[in-house]
């Protein structure tokens, strides 16, 4: 049995997809300032690169999300 209020909306769903992305855009900024600092180690840099590749595939992951739900 389906009731209506167990449905997925898509507006709401769409909006928190972007919702995280913009937190996750927050954080990649967060990490770019750190990257600015003019002593900071090889190590630490290769670390916050890590951390940007890791954000970027979480956003890349919210957007084909995104694109399923427009798709459907």
């Amino acid at each position: 049995m389906s009731n209506a209020d167990d449905e997925i909306d898509p507006i709401k769903v769409r909006t928190g997809l972007f919702a995280l992305i913009t937190a996750r855009l927050e954080d990649a900024h967060e990490i770019a300032v750190k990257g600015q600092a003019a002593k900071i180690g090889n190590q630490n840099i290769g670390d916050l690169i890590v951390d940007l590749r890791s954000i970027l595939d979480e956003i890349n992951i919210h957007i084909d999300a995104i694109d399923l739900i427009q798709d459907s």
